[in-house]
């Protein structure tokens, strides 16, 4: 990817941009690299390091300066100084914008255990917990099925399937799915791209759609409102992060989540 450098280094910064917790109204927002997170903590509102003109760019869009976004952590509800590295500690960010000088308060939640995110989950209407219920069910479908070692192969999986996942689907999130989701090849909007999700195609066991599968760098929201769960296997497996946002936001995976980057193998839309 052209700023797949880039997307190691990373800066210290939210990569989402108009997303939000839906009884809050805060936006969920995606933290910062390990490289720069010295540079922020639970009282310094220090400026963010030197960004690409692209990420400015998104930023910008979005109404935030990104000089002004400052950061605070949690972990299990206690504040602390930083969390650098995000991946197996069950994330939750949230960004809060104040429109009158564009600047941007990021708020990066972490849980030590599975019980503590469900909790955080029930508590904002963001159904952590029917996901579990929606994952596990699919998986077991598929692993009695022999489905996992189809979709390996790259065979075209029975339309059984697809019934199952779009009856447990409005067993747990109901009949509505949000709407639409661009995906991207690079961790800014712009190269190959396509209208992979839809409200017809909220769920994705696999990325089947020309190769997506570990492709992707960023993705555009065109909805009201959606919540994503994104995972590194097939069949809603190997959990990466939770997020959601408001339509027309833009998802980089950059800074501390660049290790979502290239790795998207499933994903749930509600």
């Amino acid at each position: 990817m052209k700023l797949k450098n880039i997307a190691i280094l990373g800066l210290s910064a939210s990569i989402f941009l108009l997303s939000g917790c839906r009884d809050s109204n805060e936006q969920l927002g995606e933290p910062e690299t390990a490289a720069s997170v010295t540079a922020l903590s639970k009282s310094d509102p220090s400026n963010l390091p030197d960004a690409p003109p692209e990420i400015r760019e998104e930023f910008a869009q979005d109404g935030i300066d990104i000089d002004k976004v400052r950061v605070e952590y949690f972990s299990d509800g206690q504040q602390v100084d930083m969390i650098p590295d995000l991946e197996g500690k069950f994330p939750v960010a949230s960004l809060v914008k104040n429109p009158a000088d564009q600047s941007a308060l990021i708020t990066v939640r972490t849980f030590s255990n599975e019980a503590k995110y469900l909790q955080y989950g029930d508590q904002n209407g963001l159904k952590f917990r029917e996901t579990k219920a929606f994952n596990e069910s699919i998986q077991k479908y598929a692993e009695v099925n022999g489905l996992v070692q189809m979709a390996e192969a790259g065979e075209q999986l029975p339309d059984s399937y697809y019934a199952f996942e779009n009856q447990q689907y409005q067993t747990y999130f109901g009949a509505f799915a949000p709407g639409w989701l661009q995906v991207f090849d690079d961790i800014v909007p712009y190269g190959s791209n396509k209208y992979i999700m839809s409200p017809f195609v909220p769920t994705l066991g696999f990325w089947f759609f020309n190769n997506w599968n570990n492709k992707i760098g960023c993705y555009k929201r065109q909805h009201i409102y959606m919540v994503e769960h994104l995972y590194d296997k097939k069949f809603f497996r190997g959990h990466l992060v939770s997020l959601s946002g408001w339509g027309g936001s833009t998802v980089m995976f950059w800074g501390i989540l660049g290790y979502v980057n290239n790795r998207v193998e499933s994903m749930i839309l509600f």
